[in-house]
């Protein structure tokens, strides 16, 4: 697999924030998402300016179970970039991982574009959808972002497993404004997820830009029963690699 970075830390977001966790970041992304504020996406170093003279490149499999051995904590973060890309690589590592440790929790954290059998090995698949607040603004990448950003299928199908008793999910979205809201719902209308599997996160990859987005998103969440998540390894770490 095409491996970014192998680290162990905590999960600083969603219904697992706080938990120790082996990360498994992949690298390259289908999209590239630029907010209003100018910021890129948090790891840009894996979409938009890919940095593969610091990226681990071709990983194999046992290597990345070999490197879990170390912590052998329970949860296993599997992330990107866009770690759906691969999903057929992605199916042998979950059932790697699982043959290492049955007790694992392995959260796959992904913009819902791609689905495999990957999540018959999975606790939690974790749907970020990019809202149009994403869409990069004068760059080449504009028309082919938007076109990508929402798979209705995949989406739908996400849901009708969940609603299966099949997959636990949980859909997180970055919030910037209002108008992220009126599109939440539109997706709640379109696929019937519940507001009790939502998360709101405010946008901004420093302390400064959280501070300024976390009041309006916090308002958001109780205006609209969603829940709230943070972004905790920013606030402990900054917008850092490795953590």
């Amino acid at each position: 697999m095409k491996i970014s970075e192998l680290f162990y830390s905590i999960q600083g977001e969603g219904k697992r924030a706080g938990m120790p966790s082996f990360f498994i970041r992949t690298n390259y992304c289908n999209l590239r998402c630029m907010f209003k504020s100018g910021n890129l996406c948090d790891t840009s170093y894996t979409s938009w300016h890919p940095d593969d003279d610091k990226n681990l490149g071709e990983t194999s499999i046992e290597s990345i179970s070999d490197k879990y051995r170390e912590f052998l904590c329970k949860d296993i973060v599997i992330t990107g970039g866009e770690p759906t890309m691969y999903a057929d690589e992605l199916l042998l590592l979950c059932k790697k991982l699982k043959k290492v440790n049955k007790d694992s929790f392995i959260t796959i954290e992904t913009n819902g574009t791609f689905i495999g059998e990957f999540i018959n090995y999975t606790d939690l698949i974790s749907l970020s959808p990019k809202l149009k607040s994403s869409v990069p603004f004068d760059t080449p990448q504009k028309k082919m972002h938007d076109k990508s950003r929402i798979n209705l299928k995949v989406l739908r199908k996400y849901n009708s497993l969940y609603k299966a008793g099949k997959l636990n999910i949980q859909w997180k979205f970055v919030f910037t404004s209002g108008e992220d809201i009126k599109e939440i719902k539109s997706l709640q209308s379109e696929i019937r997820f519940k507001n009790e599997n939502v998360f709101l996160m405010p946008e901004g990859v420093s302390e400064k830009d959280l501070k300024k987005t976390r009041p309006e998103t916090v308002k958001a969440c109780l205006e609209n029963n969603y829940n709230y998540t943070d972004r905790l390894h920013i606030l402990i770490w900054g917008n850092k690699r490795g953590v």
